[in-house]
């Protein structure tokens, strides 16, 4: 599929070439099987750091990691490979939103993930997965949707007026799986039946924990019953964020909430972008954090010693510790997108596996912060540390593409079916196993992108391009 701009193509050619530019290290997969490239992006070469910093930041992930765990029910060895994996090699799925693991853009990236943890002998797979996404995204696309034997299924059973104002975290209301088939009425066919033998019969405060719960479930049926799957959210990131605003040792209570000069420099790194030739892959939509009134998320901007709301929202949270803690504890705001990668992947150095916007936005966020780092002489050996990262984030996303639907698929394969399909796609070189690659070729930025690198306006020296 190719995408059209002013008079310029974007083939999927293009965009592997222009991958192979910028992550000049992935070229050498290009004609490897993909179990290659799957294991090297979970390789990580375990470094004794002596930055204070960040190693309070893994301790409070670790520690983080450990709580989430336990309150999704693993038992203690469970726990404690989660930590020591994570500590060990740590590597973290961040592609897919929030979405059940049998919808197509969820279930072939984790199956990736799984492909590239087993080439290690790993036992468990941690995945972030963003939450501050509406139910519904386009057409009968995102989290309240279900394409399953031809037919259109409505997850929750919600009207459109449930689903468009709203993000998937919100706890308006009580959630359950319905699986309403809209193209037709009657029984269930066999596969909806079986899928709904396999969900969560309960009800759950937000859709998001609804299919948290129901990931686990899917994963011990049809995925691997001998890795354990620990899947986290936005809002389980936002007790992490708590973590570091309640202990005085933490750099992002001292560095950026009770720096404020820093926030406002970060911010300010953030919008010089717009002046260059990466200008819209990053943005200051809000202010480190989202206001959340009843689901509902709006943008909030940091003004003196305030974050505030400027619609009819009348939100206002004082910038200190204690009344973000405050604010996080009740749900009236929630961590962006910045703050998220910052205290699970910039802080504590951890490998971030993502997707098309991902692969670039990522370096331009790590770009901003170590900008901003460098007007202070007490973040000298933090920043020395992050130029010592090595591949800090990379493609793991959407690197599987298929236009076979993932459930049906499944039942259609047996006990056998994730082994069989590992082994299919895993002898696959990159350009046979990632389809048509339309979320790159569709994508008007990564065709800017190109024509930015064919002028020279773009290279791999590009300071903002530094230690991607």
């Amino acid at each position: 599929m190719e995408t059209s701009i002013g008079m310029e193509l974007l083939s999927k050619r293009d965009v592997l070439s222009l991958i192979f530019e910028l992550f000049p290290w992935v070229r050498q997969f290009e004609r490897a099987p993909l179990n290659d490239y799957a294991k090297a992006v979970f390789s990580v070469d375990p470094q004794q750091s002596e930055c204070a910093e960040r190693n309070q930041a893994m301790s409070l992930l670790l520690a983080w990691i450990g709580r989430v765990a336990q309150s999704r029910g693993f038992p203690a060895v469970s726990i404690s490979r989660f930590q020591r994996e994570m500590e060990a090699a740590p590597v973290l799925q961040t592609g897919p939103h929030l979405h059940l693991l049998i919808e197509p853009d969820a279930f072939y990236t984790h199956l990736f993930s799984l492909m590239g943890l087993r080439a290690h002998g790993r036992t468990g797979y941690i995945s972030y997965a963003c939450s501050t996404v509406k139910f519904l995204e386009r057409g009968r696309k995102g989290p309240a949707w279900l394409q399953i034997d031809g037919d259109a299924l409505n997850v929750f059973g919600l009207s459109r007026s449930k689903m468009i104002p709203y993000s998937i975290l919100g706890r308006n209301s009580r959630y359950r799986f319905q699986l309403q088939n809209v193209d037709r009425a009657g029984p269930d066919s066999e596969a909806t039946s079986r899928l709904r033998e396999v969900l969560p019969a309960g009800e759950f405060q937000s859709a998001a924990e609804a299919i948290k719960a129901a990931n686990l479930c899917l994963w011990r049926r049809y995925f691997d019953s001998q890795m354990d799957l620990l899947q986290l959210d936005d809002s389980d990131v936002g007790n992490l964020v708590t973590d570091h605003l309640s202990d005085k040792q933490s750099w992002l209570r001292a560095g950026l909430v009770e720096d404020r000069a820093f926030a406002m420099r970060l911010l300010l790194c953030i919008d010089q972008l717009t002046g260059t030739a990466w200008r819209g892959w990053l943005k200051n939509s809000t202010h480190f954090f989202w206001g959340c009134v009843e689901g509902r998320l709006f943008p909030l901007w940091l003004e003196g010693a305030i974050l505030r709301s400027h619609g009819a929202e009348d939100i206002r949270v004082e910038f200190s510790p204690a009344s973000l803690v405050e604010a996080l504890e009740s749900g009236r705001i929630v961590p962006n997108l910045l703050l998220m990668f910052i205290v699970t992947s910039i802080l504590p150095g951890v490998r971030v596996l993502g997707g098309s916007r991902h692969t670039i936005y990522y370096p331009l966020m790590r770009w901003a912060f170590c900008e901003a780092l460098r007007s202070n002489d007490r973040n000298v050996q933090l920043l020395n540390e992050l130029s010592k990262d090595e591949r800090p984030g990379a493609w793991g996303h959407r690197v599987i593409s298929s236009s076979h639907e993932p459930f049906s698929l499944l039942n259609s394969l047996g006990q056998s079916g994730i082994a069989t399909l590992l082994d299919r796609f895993g002898k696959m070189s990159i350009a046979d196993a990632t389809g048509s690659l339309s979320s790159f070729t569709d994508d008007p930025l990564w065709a800017e992108l190109r024509a930015a690198y064919s002028s020279g306006k773009v290279n791999r020296s590009c300071p903002h391009w530094a230690n991607s």
